[in-house]
């Protein structure tokens, strides 16, 4: 069991392989959210924990990140994203309007 860091064990929502560089358990989620957020924008796809990221953090947070981290990349997880937080993938930093999908 993970090191409760603000009584929140980042290991209760998250596997560990998304944050595979970094000992989870050692984040603060609320100092370290411009790591966490868009970490599980990018990989939380693969294990379906957007959810838990929605008990964490506010829309608005996760809408921030949408639109401005340069690690939630790919039309089509970006359509995605845009679709489940009521955005535009042009509102995203990284959408490519000259790929079809």
């Amino acid at each position: 069991m993970g090191n409760a860091i603000n009584n929140v064990i980042l290991t209760d929502f998250f596997p560990k392989s998304i944050f595979w560089d970094v000992d989870v358990d050692r984040l603060d989620y609320r100092d370290e959210i411009d790591f966490i957020i868009p970490r599980v924008l990018d990989k939380g796809l693969l294990f379906d924990c957007l959810d838990n990221l929605e008990q964490l953090y506010s829309l608005e947070a996760i809408q921030y990140f949408c639109k401005n981290s340069s690690q939630v990349f790919g039309n089509e997880k970006i359509k995605f994203l845009a679709k489940k937080y009521r955005l535009k993938p042009k509102q995203f930093l990284r959408y490519d309007p000259n790929i079809e999908l």
